[in-house]
């Protein structure tokens, strides 16, 4: 149906598999209704930059950007320098793990510097080595020094082993940091609770959501949630269900609605379980097996340990952790404290993910058994992050069995199909797709992939029929606006509708310079160079190591007759490219100049 430009299909399907991005589970309350999924994160970012990174607790192992060598080895690190060196060379690389292990070393060598010891106190917690960064804590404490989460692990060490009053003393000390006093609070209220002072905890534990109320939002829910927790494990059931009465009609982030359902499981309130069950979980949970897992657990209370465990997670994604790593360092310390905290424990494996430590991911992800409250997400964050790291097949096998695993859930057949696309297997995909729809699910998203489908199958009148449907659905829809707007364009069809469009994806993105190049790429088709030069110089500022993208303003060069300007970006789109057959076609270019036939408005 469409020419090719420079030897390769248009770049726009690409371009579609990075907006549908390889979501991983979804946080915010968006179950039966349909509402829109608030994720964690929308792509993971897996080795970005060519580098694959080491963790010694079994990751894969760390080399630099294709040189064959560990993270590390340009430094003699038989040296203090040296260890040095490869610490803050291993921190670049985002490997906390080997940059832990290598602050240690130095720290060997020179025991009394401060601001050594400061990076490997940072570096263990942020690793998880919680009991050594304990250590290094209280040699901080004993020189005086005050260093951000420096109480912490001392704190997690004191709460696993259950003894309660170092546990209030600690969270004092962790509230000498401003920044940590809603964490203190928390820690501080569980602490009294467990030590027989109820009262006490829970006006400690208000007092912290007092801390966190925000302008627009108030209290964050797991407030008052915690408040009624700690009014179960007291005794006082009724006082427990008073502090929670409606709070299952807000919308809560999954874990929270989960936790609250099982609070609620364990009152015999099974009409709320059923209510939060089908309001306030995706379509990414196995809501049977959800439903089975609070009924096992629903004559037994959870430890402290795990309610503390909880509330920590809880704050760290509502505060928004200032850092990856320092969220990752309160996933730590919650699995640190209550190690089958299976939340806890997929939010760190999404942490090492998108730090590129994809075997360190998975080994966590693992971990996570089928069925549960948590088995099905974790089954599709470990197929993410598989997907993501190049192993397509493998990641189809495992999205096939979940799909199967709970054959009526709409989301999967969609997921099963975004799958198969992203993998050029678009018979498939278009069946999933299709089972998807049969299914009930009828979202833009849905359609604008299956009309990519079919136009790939050559089914052109059938993916037409989706695409505009996937924009009624939502008008703002930039993907399927940019592709039908180049497809009626490359074939000369509806000519004002198509860049009217390709403009308006470029409105509701104006950052995407694959959507500007197709806004420039369209009107140098259609014959007008000069208008098309100002797009694709914008393009090439927005990605500048896309070969396809260079090379067309290296083409509007050519026919504008800045023939000089026009090779040496064909000889930059060569170097950018990784396509033997791209890179033989800018070589005729920069031997003969543009082929006649693809010329301004030549087809």
């Amino acid at each position: 149906m469409f020419a090719p430009l420079h030897g390769q299909r248009r770049h726009w399907p690409a371009i579609l598999m990075v907006g549908g991005g390889i979501g991983l589970f979804a946080l915010g309350g968006c179950g039966g209704s349909g509402g829109p999924l608030v994720t964690v994160s929308g792509q993971l970012l897996v080795s970005g930059s060519g580098v694959t990174l080491q963790t010694t607790d079994g990751g894969a192992a760390g080399t630099a950007a294709g040189s064959g060598k560990a993270i590390g080895a340009d430094h003699d690190t038989s040296t203090t320098a040296g260890h040095y060196l490869a610490a803050r060379q291993a921190l670049y690389f985002n490997d906390v793990g080997q940059s832990a292990d290598f602050f240690l070393r130095t720290l060997e060598s020179d025991a009394s510097n401060v601001a050594l010891l400061r990076q490997a106190f940072l570096t263990q917690y942020y690793y998880g080595d919680v009991e050594r960064a304990a250590a290094l804590g209280r040699q901080l404490e004993g020189l005086d020094i005050i260093v951000p989460l420096g109480g912490e692990p001392a704190t997690a060490l004191a709460l696993r082993n259950g003894d309660w009053a170092a546990s209030v003393v600690l969270a004092d000390r962790i509230a000498e940091d401003s920044t940590a006093l809603v964490m203190a609070g928390l820690i501080r209220g569980w602490s009294l609770v467990a030590d027989g002072q109820g009262d006490a905890g829970i006006s400690a534990l208000l007092e912290a959501g007092r801390m966190a109320i925000d302008a627009d939002t108030g209290m964050p829910p797991f407030f008052r949630l915690h408040a009624a927790l700690m009014a179960e494990r007291l005794g006082l059931l009724d006082e427990a269900a008073q502090r929670v009465t409606g709070l299952e009609t807000e919308r809560l982030s999954s874990h929270v609605a989960i936790d609250l359902a099982g609070l609620h499981a364990r009152l015999g309130n099974w009409q709320i379980v059923d209510q939060l069950i089908d309001t306030q979980l995706s379509r990414q949970f196995n809501k049977s097996e959800v439903r089975a897992a609070l009924q096992a657990a629903s004559n037994r209370q959870p430890g402290v340990q795990d309610h503390v465990s909880g509330a920590v997670v809880a704050m760290a994604l509502s505060e928004g952790a200032d850092s990856g790593q320092s969220l990752s360092a309160r996933l730590r310390f919650a699995l640190f404290i209550s190690p089958d905290h299976d939340f806890a424990r997929l939010m760190l494996a999404q942490q090492l993910a998108e730090f590129g430590q994809v075997e360190a991911a998975l080994l966590h992800i693992r971990r996570i058994p089928d069925g549960g409250l948590y088995g099905q997400l974790a089954r599709l964050a470990e197929s993410a992050v598989i997907e993501d790291a190049g192993r397509g097949e493998d990641a189809i096998t495992l999205m096939k069995a979940v799909a199967e695993s709970d054959p009526d859930n709409d989301y999967l057949f969609h997921r099963l199909g975004d799958s198969y696309r992203r993998n050029s297997q678009f018979g498939p995909s278009r069946d999933a797709y299709m089972t998807a729809m049969s299914l009930g699910r009828d979202t833009g998203g849905l359609h604008r992939s299956l009309g990519v489908a079919l136009e790939r199958l050559g089914e052109s009148e059938a993916a037409e029929t989706h695409l505009l449907r996937a924009i009624e659905i939502d008008p703002g829809d930039a993907y399927a606006l940019n592709y039908l707007g180049y497809w009626w364009a490359d074939e000369g069809r509806n000519l004002d509708q198509a860049i009217a469009m390709i403009e308006r994806a470029v409105s509701h993105r104006p950052s995407s310079g694959f959507f500007v190049d197709s806004l420039g790429w369209v009107h140098y088709k259609l014959g007008d160079p000069q208008r098309a030069v100002g797009y694709l110089e914008r393009a090439t500022e927005l990605e500048p190591s896309d070969p396809e993208i260079t090379g067309h303003l290296g083409d509007v060069y050519w026919a504008l007759g800045r023939e000089e300007e026009a090779r040496f970006k064909w000889r930059l789109a060569r170097s950018l490219s990784d396509d033997a057959e791209e890179q033989a076609m800018f070589e005729r270019r920069l031997e003969s100049g543009l082929p006649a036939d693809e010329q301004p408005g030549a087809n």
